[in-house]
């Protein structure tokens, strides 16, 4: 089977209604899934975000591939959400309270308590956690691509690519790891939401743990992917390369500059977001007197 096919099989045994909503954003993967939803019939609506004044790629993709395939069939529709960082320090405060350890899952997490009260369908079908298939990061590309034994033969060369390629995608799928996985799970079920991740469905890992990283990200990067969709090749304008959803829009810069010079946030003065993450994880209850925290808690 391609992955377009498992693609559909999974959606269709964990979608029963006709309507869902899918989070998307510019990038392959939850293209891919939404593709995946168009082909089985389902009405989709496409939700994304950006932060006030910060243009957004992923937000203007969205906007123009709904609003493109909406002239051939009533399937699809745009809801945008525009993030207002207003009332930032209760939603760090939430994110505190919902459990967030490191930096990743703060930033990750974040937009979702946005996106989340504004998503009617009960079914919400994500690209969650493709790319670590990939290894498209740079810890992966720097120590897990290829094996740094030398004097091997290409035999034995390739087999210890895959196995090294493979520790990384073991510990890459550790629910902890999973850039929040966890705790975007929890918003979801505080806004009574079904998360639907495909991705991470063992029928999909099999397909992908079969390739060492050459064999996924060459010629081009998941061109897998690319290959089983038809789609990708009549879409407005390409799919993006790969970038962590915290960076492409703003929410990594925007931490530093609303994090980092407050001292009701940054209460022991560090130097770097993901120190003061971990201040709050670690420290939250000695910290029950701060002021954000009892403003947050009404108390």
């Amino acid at each position: 089977m391609s992955i377009s096919q498992i693609l559909e099989e999974e959606i269709k045994k964990s979608v029963p209604t006709e309507e869902c909503a899918i989070l998307l954003s510019g990038g392959v993967d939850s293209l891919s899934v939404a593709f995946a939803a168009e082909r089985l019939g389902k009405k989709i609506t496409a939700y994304s975000f950006k932060i006030k004044d910060i243009p957004s790629y992923d937000y203007e993709f969205a906007k123009t591939l709904c609003e493109r395939n909406k002239l051939y069939t009533d399937n699809w529709k745009f809801v945008g959400i525009e993030i207002d960082l207003a009332n930032f320090e209760e939603r760090f405060i939430e994110l505190v309270l919902l459990g967030c350890v490191k930096k990743t899952h703060f930033e990750c997490v974040f937009p979702f308590l946005y996106v989340y009260p504004q998503i009617k369908e009960k079914y919400v079908l994500s690209g969650w956690a493709a790319d670590g298939y990939f290894g498209v990061s740079k810890k992966a590309n720097i120590h897990y691509k290829h094996t740094k034994e030398k004097d091997l033969s290409d035999e034995v060369r390739k087999r210890k690519n895959k196995e090294l390629f493979d520790q990384f995608r073991d510990d890459y799928f550790q629910p902890e790891n999973q850039a929040g996985y966890l705790w975007h799970k929890k918003v979801s079920d505080m806004y009574n939401k079904v998360f639907v991740t495909p991705y991470l469905s063992n029928p999909v890992k099999e397909f992908f743990y079969q390739y060492d990283w050459e064999e996924l990200n060459k010629p081009k990067q998941k061109h897998h992917i690319r290959e089983a969709f038809i789609e990708f090749s009549h879409m407005p304008k390409p799919a993006k390369p790969h970038m962590n959803l915290q960076i492409g829009s703003g929410i990594t810069k925007e931490f530093e500059r609303l994090v980092l010079p407050n001292k009701d946030l940054n209460v022991y003065g560090k130097p770097r977001i993901m120190d003061v993450c971990r201040d709050w994880h670690e420290k939250v209850l000695p910290l029950k007197n701060n002021k954000i925290v009892k403003r947050w808690l009404n108390v």
